[in-house]
């Protein structure tokens, strides 16, 4: 058994299987499952046999081009089961469960993923951000958000309004179709909770709302990589860059 093998099963993320399993409920061969996702037969094999662990890039294409919710592919098998016996959308995401990501600039914890396509995406975010400079793309996608400050600070920036500062205890709640991004200004990063909905999100899979650079936390250290941030004094930038749709 390879190491990656072993963590996917520890983890509770057999993504493999289930990789395997979505392809061919399809009907569909490798080489038919590259062309509809732009993932290499080699490196879906490999996927599939768990001889390798993909990045949050990769799942996030699979996602796309199988229109899966990326839930089917990265809850626990928990989630997965009790996703099965539910007749009612209801769920609980106890503590330390909940599925990790990292984009370099937030680190995220996607809450109740065993239900997938839901209306809201309910997100815990730690910002380590510090400037504006630390981003390449700003987010933007359709609907509405709400932030709220669990602990320090954040300051929102938008291409609308000039930046704002919240607090712990503190929140907002706006247009996300406006480009908008969060920098930690506390002494230690800030941690928030994030809800976007959109009428139409419930065909969208929870990745459409996270960073498209995100990819998964150590299923070993259960910890997010270390980022070293730029040395150079930061720029403002007066206006933001786009980013693809759907992208935090």
């Amino acid at each position: 058994m390879t190491l990656d093998k072993l963590e996917q099963e520890e983890s509770g993320h057999p993504i493999g299987p289930r990789l395997k399993a979505a392809r061919k409920a399809r009907k569909l061969t490798l080489s038919q499952t590259s062309e509809l996702t732009a993932v290499s037969v080699s490196a879906l094999s490999k996927i599939e046999n768990a001889v390798v662990s993909p990045s949050f890039d990769i799942i996030k294409k699979i996602c796309d081009g199988l229109d899966l919710a990326i839930e089917e592919l990265v809850a626990s098998e928990r989630s997965q089961s009790a996703a099965h016996r539910m007749l009612g959308r209801k769920t609980t995401t106890l503590q330390g469960e909940g599925a990790r990501f990292t984009s370099g600039q937030y680190d995220y914890v996607a809450h109740a993923t065993e239900l997938s396509r839901k209306g809201m995406v309910p997100l815990v975010l730690r910002v380590r951000a510090r400037s504006v400079d630390e981003f390449d793309h700003w987010s933007r996608h359709n609907g509405e958000e709400f932030v709220f400050v669990l602990s320090g600070a954040i300051e929102i920036h938008s291409e609308h309004y000039a930046p704002f500062l919240l607090k712990q205890g503190e929140s907002a709640y706006f247009d996300s179709s406006m480009a908008h991004l969060y920098v930690s200004t506390s002494d230690e990063d800030a941690h928030v909770l994030s809800v976007s909905f959109d009428p139409k999100q419930g065909q969208k899979p929870v990745s459409a709302f996270m960073n498209a650079a995100a990819r998964p936390v150590s299923a070993e250290t259960g910890e997010a990589p270390v980022i070293k941030r730029p040395t150079k004094a930061g720029r403002r930038v007066s206006r933001p860059r786009e980013r693809a749709a759907g992208a935090r």
